[in-house]
């Protein structure tokens, strides 16, 4: 699935010179098209110097994690299996077991350590003892975006006119699969692609949804909170790795029709994100980026992620959130069409 670019298939290419696809998606050739109402993907923290989003694989962790481990429980148990049923046909002296069965019970077994490894590389691995999220902020005041990437280095530090931001599509994997649009950006050096990275949740089928959200970050780095046009402003997003969180994410997601239905892929999902978030780090900025987006206006200032995925205060202010939900996405969607014919009427595809 198209949805796991970046992370688990269709790794970002660097290196290299920028694609006419992305110079064709890129938000300076598409100022044209106008949005009244920006659209908040993954906004975890606001405050008067920076806005912090969570990556975009943040809402499918656990998901490489439950397919790994059922893939490396299936392969051991048939090795498990082939030993054991050697073993006992040697112990009872039925009949004499020939080389050739031990040499092909040997590469059975050498063959499933080699797929679960594989499993654990490309899946497991990708997913536990690593970080819950990869958080990017924007700074306005000294106009730098960072990028948490762990490791020895834990973040890049870039300016902001350094970073080429576009609308990304994941080429499909499958033939009856549409493309998977996202807000990305290029970091540049000398006209070269050196890192690339995606901001909050994906888009799914909608490019304009993507133009939304980088409207919020438009508008934000150019003007600052006050030209955000909510009020009142209410986060969804949470980063508290809870069961309860996992759950809402995973099993009540679907909607109240198809929950039933989609139980048995999505209450393992649920658990598995669950103990894929306990099984790794919250993420620590550098010193460095602390003091860069120290905010203005004291600790204090802002918004921050709740602790229950989707949890508003109820009352007026709850109902005019969601209702500017509703209206930004049916505005966003409606620019679809007229988005997808101008990139791709440009972009070599």
């Amino acid at each position: 699935m198209s949805q796991f670019a970046g992370w688990l298939a269709q790794r970002y290419k660097v290196g290299r010179s920028l694609s006419d696809y992305e110079i064709a998606a890129g938000f300076g050739s598409l100022r044209s098209f106008r949005v009244s109402k920006p659209i908040d993907q993954g906004l975890i923290a606001i405050n008067s110097t920076y806005l912090e989003y969570v990556d975009r694989h943040f809402d499918y962790r656990g998901w490489a994690a439950m397919w790994g481990a059922l893939l490396i429980v299936l392969v051991m148990a048939f090795a498990a299996g082939m030993i054991w049923v050697l073993w006992q046909v040697q112990i009872a002296g039925e009949r004499v077991i020939v080389q050739g069965e031990y040499y092909a019970v040997g590469f059975l077994v050498l063959l499933c350590f080699s797929i679960a490894g594989l499993a654990y590389w490309m899946l497991l691995g990708r997913d536990v003892f690593r970080y819950q999220y990869y958080p990017i902020r924007f700074n306005r005041v000294t106009r730098m975006v960072h990028v948490f990437i762990g490791g020895n280095r834990r973040a890049i530090s870039v300016p902001w006119n350094d970073v080429h931001f576009y609308i990304g599509r994941d080429k499909p994997v499958g033939p009856d699969e549409g493309h998977t649009y996202d807000l990305r950006g290029n970091v540049m050096r000398d006209g070269i692609v050196v890192h690339t990275f995606a901001v909050g949740s994906d888009s799914g089928g909608s490019p304009g949804v993507s133009l939304a959200s980088w409207e919020m970050i438009k508008r934000f780095m150019e003007s600052g909170p006050d030209a955000l046009p909510f009020p009142p402003l209410q986060l969804l997003t949470s980063v508290v790795p809870s069961f309860r969180n996992a759950f809402i994410m995973h099993v009540s997601s679907p909607g109240p029709g198809m929950i039933l239905l989609g139980l048995p892929l999505t209450l393992p999902w649920a658990l598995s994100r669950y103990l894929t978030m306990m099984l790794c780090r919250k993420p620590i900025w550098p010193t460095s980026v602390l003091a860069d987006c120290r905010s203005l206006s004291g600790q204090g200032d802002g918004l921050k992620a709740p602790a229950v995925f989707g949890r508003v205060k109820q009352g007026p202010e709850a109902e005019a959130m969601m209702t500017y939900w509703r209206e930004s996405v049916q505005e966003a969607k409606a620019l679809d069409a007229d988005l997808k014919a101008q990139i791709y009427g440009k972009a070599v595809v």
